[in-house]
Protein backbone atom coordinates (compact mmCIF):
# COMPACT_ATOMS: atom_id res chain seq x y z
CA UNK A 1 0.00 0.00 0.00
CA UNK A 2 2.75 2.42 0.94
CA UNK A 3 4.60 1.69 -2.30
CA UNK A 4 1.46 2.32 -4.34
CA UNK A 5 0.83 5.58 -2.53
CA UNK A 6 4.42 6.67 -3.09
CA UNK A 7 4.09 5.84 -6.78
CA UNK A 8 0.94 7.92 -7.01
CA UNK A 9 2.62 10.86 -5.33
CA UNK A 10 5.64 10.60 -7.63
CA UNK A 11 3.33 10.36 -10.63
CA UNK A 12 1.50 13.51 -9.57
CA UNK A 13 4.82 15.34 -9.08
CA UNK A 14 6.00 14.13 -12.48
CA UNK A 15 2.82 15.36 -14.17
CA UNK A 16 3.09 18.75 -12.48
CA UNK A 17 6.76 19.10 -13.52
CA UNK A 18 5.94 17.97 -17.05
CA UNK A 19 3.07 20.45 -17.24
CA UNK A 20 5.29 23.31 -16.04
CA UNK A 21 8.00 22.33 -18.51
CA UNK A 22 5.51 22.32 -21.38
CA UNK A 23 4.07 25.71 -20.40
CA UNK A 24 7.53 27.26 -20.11
CA UNK A 25 8.69 25.72 -23.39
CA UNK A 26 5.57 26.74 -25.30
CA UNK A 27 5.86 30.24 -23.82
CA UNK A 28 9.38 30.52 -25.20
CA UNK A 29 8.36 29.18 -28.62
CA UNK A 30 5.21 31.24 -29.12
CA UNK A 31 6.51 34.60 -27.83
CA UNK A 32 7.79 36.98 -30.53
CA UNK A 33 11.58 36.80 -30.76
CA UNK A 34 12.39 40.41 -31.72
CA UNK A 35 15.46 39.29 -33.68
CA UNK A 36 14.80 39.96 -37.36
CA UNK A 37 11.94 42.38 -36.77
CA UNK A 38 11.01 44.87 -34.04
CA UNK A 39 14.49 44.69 -32.60
CA UNK A 40 13.78 47.18 -29.85
CA UNK A 41 11.88 44.34 -28.17
CA UNK A 42 15.31 42.88 -27.29
CA UNK A 43 16.41 45.85 -25.18
CA UNK A 44 14.78 44.79 -21.90
CA UNK A 45 16.15 41.23 -21.86
CA UNK A 46 19.67 42.23 -22.94
CA UNK A 47 20.01 44.62 -20.00
CA UNK A 48 20.16 41.68 -17.59
CA UNK A 49 23.27 40.35 -19.37
CA UNK A 50 25.39 43.31 -18.31
CA UNK A 51 28.24 42.01 -16.14
CA UNK A 52 29.72 45.31 -15.02
CA UNK A 53 28.23 48.35 -13.33
CA UNK A 54 26.30 50.75 -15.53
CA UNK A 55 27.27 54.35 -14.83
CA UNK A 56 24.43 55.99 -16.75
CA UNK A 57 21.03 54.57 -17.59
CA UNK A 58 19.22 56.32 -20.44
CA UNK A 59 15.48 55.76 -20.13
CA UNK A 60 12.54 56.67 -22.33
CA UNK A 61 10.89 55.94 -25.69
CA UNK A 62 12.42 55.34 -29.13
CA UNK A 63 13.97 58.81 -29.17
CA UNK A 64 16.46 57.42 -26.62
CA UNK A 65 17.59 54.24 -28.39
CA UNK A 66 17.96 56.23 -31.60
CA UNK A 67 19.96 59.09 -30.05
CA UNK A 68 22.44 57.76 -27.47
CA UNK A 69 25.26 55.39 -28.52
CA UNK A 70 26.81 53.68 -25.47
CA UNK A 71 29.91 52.41 -27.37
CA UNK A 72 30.70 56.01 -28.40
CA UNK A 73 30.20 57.22 -24.82
CA UNK A 74 32.68 54.60 -23.69
CA UNK A 75 35.23 55.23 -26.41
CA UNK A 76 35.32 59.00 -25.90
CA UNK A 77 34.69 59.31 -22.15
CA UNK A 78 35.16 55.88 -20.54
CA UNK A 79 31.54 56.01 -19.35
CA UNK A 80 29.53 52.80 -19.18
CA UNK A 81 25.86 53.13 -20.13
CA UNK A 82 22.73 51.43 -21.39
CA UNK A 83 19.69 52.63 -23.35
CA UNK A 84 16.77 51.12 -21.46
CA UNK A 85 14.20 52.35 -23.95
CA UNK A 86 11.43 50.95 -26.10
CA UNK A 87 9.00 52.28 -28.69
CA UNK A 88 6.22 54.35 -27.11
CA UNK A 89 7.58 53.76 -23.61
CA UNK A 90 5.38 55.71 -21.21
CA UNK A 91 6.62 57.58 -18.17
CA UNK A 92 5.13 54.95 -15.84
CA UNK A 93 6.94 52.17 -17.72
CA UNK A 94 10.13 54.19 -17.40
CA UNK A 95 9.55 54.49 -13.65
CA UNK A 96 9.34 50.72 -13.17
CA UNK A 97 12.32 50.05 -15.45
CA UNK A 98 14.37 52.48 -13.36
CA UNK A 99 13.14 50.79 -10.19
CA UNK A 100 14.03 47.37 -11.60
CA UNK A 101 17.50 48.60 -12.59
CA UNK A 102 18.15 50.02 -9.12
CA UNK A 103 17.09 46.72 -7.57
CA UNK A 104 19.32 44.51 -9.71
CA UNK A 105 22.07 46.68 -11.20
CA UNK A 106 22.19 50.06 -9.50
CA UNK A 107 23.29 52.83 -11.90
CA UNK A 108 25.05 55.98 -10.76
CA UNK A 109 22.85 58.22 -12.87
CA UNK A 110 19.59 58.20 -14.84
CA UNK A 111 18.98 60.40 -17.88
CA UNK A 112 15.22 60.40 -18.40
CA UNK A 113 13.70 61.51 -21.70
CA UNK A 114 10.37 63.22 -21.02
CA UNK A 115 9.19 63.28 -24.64
CA UNK A 116 6.42 60.75 -24.11
CA UNK A 117 4.72 62.80 -21.38
CA UNK A 118 2.80 64.41 -24.23
CA UNK A 119 0.38 61.45 -24.29
CA UNK A 120 -2.69 61.18 -22.09
CA UNK A 121 -2.95 59.19 -18.87
CA UNK A 122 -5.05 56.51 -20.56
CA UNK A 123 -2.49 55.83 -23.31
CA UNK A 124 -1.93 52.12 -23.91
CA UNK A 125 -0.48 50.39 -26.97
CA UNK A 126 -0.22 46.64 -26.46
CA UNK A 127 2.54 45.79 -29.01
CA UNK A 128 4.86 48.38 -27.47
CA UNK A 129 3.87 47.47 -23.91
CA UNK A 130 4.79 43.86 -24.65
CA UNK A 131 8.17 44.83 -26.08
CA UNK A 132 8.94 46.53 -22.79
CA UNK A 133 7.49 43.98 -20.39
CA UNK A 134 7.57 40.46 -21.83
CA UNK A 135 11.30 40.07 -21.16
CA UNK A 136 11.30 41.86 -17.82
CA UNK A 137 12.32 39.58 -14.97
CA UNK A 138 9.53 38.21 -12.80
CA UNK A 139 9.10 40.44 -9.77
CA UNK A 140 6.58 42.62 -7.96
CA UNK A 141 7.98 45.52 -9.95
CA UNK A 142 6.99 43.81 -13.20
CA UNK A 143 3.54 43.02 -11.79
CA UNK A 144 3.03 46.67 -10.81
CA UNK A 145 4.23 47.86 -14.21
CA UNK A 146 1.83 45.56 -16.04
CA UNK A 147 -1.05 46.75 -13.87
CA UNK A 148 -0.29 50.39 -14.65
CA UNK A 149 0.40 49.87 -18.37
CA UNK A 150 -2.19 47.45 -19.74
CA UNK A 151 -5.39 48.61 -21.41
CA UNK A 152 -8.76 48.03 -19.66
CA UNK A 153 -9.62 45.16 -22.02
CA UNK A 154 -6.32 43.32 -21.39
CA UNK A 155 -5.70 40.66 -18.75
CA UNK A 156 -2.89 40.43 -16.21
CA UNK A 157 -2.60 36.68 -16.78
CA UNK A 158 -1.88 37.23 -20.49
CA UNK A 159 1.21 39.22 -19.47
CA UNK A 160 2.37 36.89 -16.74
CA UNK A 161 1.92 33.83 -19.00
CA UNK A 162 2.31 35.18 -22.57
CA UNK A 163 1.29 31.81 -24.04
CA UNK A 164 -2.33 32.75 -23.36
CA UNK A 165 -1.90 35.82 -25.57
CA UNK A 166 0.27 34.35 -28.32
CA UNK A 167 -1.14 30.84 -28.68
CA UNK A 168 -2.80 31.88 -31.96
CA UNK A 169 0.65 32.47 -33.48
CA UNK A 170 0.93 28.77 -34.30
CA UNK A 171 0.12 29.56 -37.94
CA UNK A 172 2.87 32.19 -38.06
CA UNK A 173 5.68 30.23 -36.40
CA UNK A 174 8.93 30.14 -38.34
CA UNK A 175 12.26 28.38 -37.89
CA UNK A 176 13.43 31.45 -35.96
CA UNK A 177 10.80 30.83 -33.26
CA UNK A 178 12.33 27.42 -32.52
CA UNK A 179 15.95 28.44 -33.09
CA UNK A 180 15.79 31.28 -30.56
CA UNK A 181 13.32 29.76 -28.11
CA UNK A 182 15.88 29.09 -25.36
CA UNK A 183 18.68 31.49 -26.26
CA UNK A 184 18.51 34.79 -28.08
CA UNK A 185 21.73 36.50 -29.25
CA UNK A 186 22.45 40.09 -28.32
CA UNK A 187 21.48 42.25 -31.29
CA UNK A 188 21.48 45.77 -29.84
CA UNK A 189 24.46 47.84 -28.76
CA UNK A 190 23.62 48.23 -25.08
CA UNK A 191 20.13 49.13 -26.24
CA UNK A 192 21.17 51.36 -29.13
CA UNK A 193 19.67 50.65 -32.58
CA UNK A 194 21.88 51.37 -35.61
CA UNK A 195 20.10 53.24 -38.43
CA UNK A 196 21.70 54.84 -41.48
CA UNK A 197 18.52 55.95 -43.20
CA UNK A 198 17.85 59.58 -44.07
CA UNK A 199 14.68 61.39 -45.07
CA UNK A 200 13.89 64.16 -47.52
CA UNK A 201 10.79 65.15 -45.57
CA UNK A 202 11.62 67.14 -42.45
CA UNK A 203 9.14 69.06 -40.31
CA UNK A 204 9.77 72.73 -39.63
CA UNK A 205 10.49 72.09 -35.95
CA UNK A 206 8.39 75.04 -34.81
CA UNK A 207 6.39 74.34 -31.67
CA UNK A 208 2.69 74.84 -32.39
CA UNK A 209 -0.07 75.68 -29.96
CA UNK A 210 -2.19 72.67 -29.02
CA UNK A 211 -5.30 72.71 -26.84
CA UNK A 212 -5.60 70.51 -23.78
CA UNK A 213 -1.89 69.97 -23.20
CA UNK A 214 -1.94 69.91 -19.40
CA UNK A 215 -0.41 66.75 -17.94
CA UNK A 216 -2.84 64.37 -16.32
CA UNK A 217 -2.32 63.38 -12.66
CA UNK A 218 -0.86 59.99 -13.64
CA UNK A 219 1.73 61.49 -15.99
CA UNK A 220 2.77 64.28 -13.64
CA UNK A 221 2.71 61.91 -10.68
CA UNK A 222 4.97 59.31 -12.30
CA UNK A 223 7.41 61.95 -13.48
CA UNK A 224 7.77 63.10 -9.89
CA UNK A 225 8.02 59.49 -8.73
CA UNK A 226 10.92 58.89 -11.14
CA UNK A 227 12.79 61.83 -9.64
CA UNK A 228 12.00 60.85 -6.05
CA UNK A 229 12.98 57.22 -6.67
CA UNK A 230 16.42 58.28 -7.87
CA UNK A 231 16.91 60.80 -5.09
CA UNK A 232 15.91 58.27 -2.42
CA UNK A 233 18.46 55.79 -3.78
CA UNK A 234 21.29 58.32 -4.20
CA UNK A 235 21.13 58.08 -8.01
CA UNK A 236 21.69 61.29 -9.94
CA UNK A 237 18.98 62.20 -12.44
CA UNK A 238 18.68 64.64 -15.33
CA UNK A 239 15.49 65.24 -17.31
CA UNK A 240 15.96 65.77 -21.04
CA UNK A 241 14.07 66.08 -24.26
CA UNK A 242 16.09 64.34 -26.92
CA UNK A 243 16.83 66.53 -29.98
CA UNK A 244 14.23 66.48 -32.72
CA UNK A 245 12.76 68.63 -35.43
CA UNK A 246 9.05 67.96 -35.13
CA UNK A 247 5.88 69.73 -34.08
CA UNK A 248 4.69 67.17 -31.54
CA UNK A 249 5.94 69.20 -28.57
CA UNK A 250 4.61 72.46 -27.16
CA UNK A 251 5.81 75.26 -24.92
CA UNK A 252 3.09 74.16 -22.48
CA UNK A 253 4.74 70.75 -22.18
CA UNK A 254 8.09 72.43 -21.68
CA UNK A 255 6.69 74.75 -19.01
CA UNK A 256 5.22 71.89 -17.00
CA UNK A 257 8.43 69.85 -17.14
CA UNK A 258 10.44 72.89 -16.06
CA UNK A 259 8.11 73.52 -13.12
CA UNK A 260 8.37 69.91 -11.92
CA UNK A 261 12.16 69.89 -12.38
CA UNK A 262 12.58 73.14 -10.45
CA UNK A 263 10.23 71.94 -7.72
CA UNK A 264 12.24 68.72 -7.31
CA UNK A 265 15.64 70.39 -7.60
CA UNK A 266 16.84 68.66 -10.79
CA UNK A 267 18.04 69.85 -14.18
CA UNK A 268 15.88 69.75 -17.31
CA UNK A 269 17.47 70.30 -20.74
CA UNK A 270 15.50 70.52 -23.95
CA UNK A 271 18.04 69.66 -26.64
CA UNK A 272 15.71 70.93 -29.38
CA UNK A 273 17.02 74.37 -28.46
CA UNK A 274 20.64 73.21 -28.74
CA UNK A 275 20.43 71.35 -32.07
CA UNK A 276 22.44 73.94 -33.98
CA UNK A 277 25.14 74.11 -31.29
CA UNK A 278 25.30 70.31 -31.23
CA UNK A 279 25.88 70.30 -34.98
CA UNK A 280 22.74 68.47 -36.08
CA UNK A 281 21.31 68.81 -39.58
CA UNK A 282 18.08 66.82 -39.63
CA UNK A 283 18.19 66.39 -43.42
CA UNK A 284 21.36 64.38 -42.87
CA UNK A 285 20.81 63.16 -39.33
CA UNK A 286 17.21 61.88 -39.20
CA UNK A 287 15.69 58.69 -40.65
CA UNK A 288 12.16 60.10 -40.56
CA UNK A 289 10.57 63.56 -40.48
CA UNK A 290 12.94 64.73 -37.76
CA UNK A 291 11.47 62.88 -34.79
CA UNK A 292 14.52 60.60 -34.35
CA UNK A 293 18.24 60.66 -35.06
CA UNK A 294 20.08 58.26 -37.35
CA UNK A 295 23.50 56.86 -36.47
CA UNK A 296 25.65 59.77 -37.75
CA UNK A 297 23.42 62.18 -35.85
CA UNK A 298 23.37 60.01 -32.74
CA UNK A 299 27.16 59.82 -32.64
CA UNK A 300 27.40 63.62 -32.82
CA UNK A 301 24.80 64.03 -30.07
CA UNK A 302 26.39 61.37 -27.86
CA UNK A 303 29.73 63.17 -27.99
CA UNK A 304 27.98 66.39 -26.94
CA UNK A 305 26.05 64.70 -24.16
CA UNK A 306 29.14 62.92 -22.86
CA UNK A 307 30.82 66.25 -22.18
CA UNK A 308 27.82 67.34 -20.11
CA UNK A 309 27.88 64.13 -18.08
CA UNK A 310 31.59 64.44 -17.42
CA UNK A 311 31.64 68.15 -16.59
CA UNK A 312 28.31 68.61 -14.78
CA UNK A 313 27.80 65.24 -13.10
CA UNK A 314 31.34 63.97 -12.52
CA UNK A 315 30.66 60.53 -14.01
CA UNK A 316 33.84 58.43 -13.58
CA UNK A 317 36.14 57.40 -16.41
CA UNK A 318 36.88 53.65 -16.39
CA UNK A 319 39.22 53.78 -19.36
CA UNK A 320 42.24 52.72 -17.29
CA UNK A 321 40.48 49.80 -15.61
CA UNK A 322 41.50 46.54 -17.36
CA UNK A 323 38.26 44.84 -16.30
CA UNK A 324 36.12 47.48 -18.01
CA UNK A 325 38.52 47.88 -20.93
CA UNK A 326 38.27 44.20 -21.84
CA UNK A 327 34.46 44.14 -21.89
CA UNK A 328 33.89 47.49 -23.55
CA UNK A 329 36.59 47.20 -26.21
CA UNK A 330 34.68 44.13 -27.40
CA UNK A 331 31.42 46.09 -27.40
CA UNK A 332 33.05 48.80 -29.51
CA UNK A 333 34.42 46.23 -31.94
CA UNK A 334 31.01 44.64 -32.40
CA UNK A 335 29.39 48.05 -32.85
CA UNK A 336 31.85 49.04 -35.58
CA UNK A 337 31.30 45.75 -37.42
CA UNK A 338 27.53 46.17 -37.25
CA UNK A 339 27.81 49.72 -38.56
CA UNK A 340 29.54 48.48 -41.71
CA UNK A 341 26.81 45.90 -42.28
CA UNK A 342 24.00 48.40 -41.76
CA UNK A 343 25.66 51.08 -43.85
CA UNK A 344 25.76 48.66 -46.79
CA UNK A 345 22.15 47.59 -46.28
CA UNK A 346 20.11 48.70 -49.34
CA UNK A 347 17.14 49.45 -47.08
CA UNK A 348 19.09 52.30 -45.53
CA UNK A 349 19.21 54.38 -48.71
CA UNK A 350 17.11 57.50 -48.15
CA UNK A 351 14.11 55.66 -46.75
CA UNK A 352 11.55 57.12 -44.40
CA UNK A 353 10.09 55.24 -41.46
Amino acid sequence: MKQNKMKQILLVIFKICLGLFLVVTLNLIFMPKYISENRDGSVTREFYREKLDTDVLFVGPSTVYSAVVPPVLWEEYGITSYDRANSSQTIWMSYYLIKDAIQCHKPKMVVLDVGFTKFKDDYAEEPCTRKTLDSMRISKTKFDCIRESMAPDEKMLDYMIPLFRFHTRWKELTLEDFKYAFYKPSITNNGYQIDYRTSKEIENGVYIEKPDTEFGPKTAGYLRKCIELCQENDVKIMLVKMPSCSTNWTYDFDRQITEIANDCGVVYRNFDFEAEEIGLDFYQHSPDEGSHLNTPGAEIFTSYLGEILREDYDIPNHDDDPKYQKVWSEKVRIYEERKVIEKNNPENSNASK
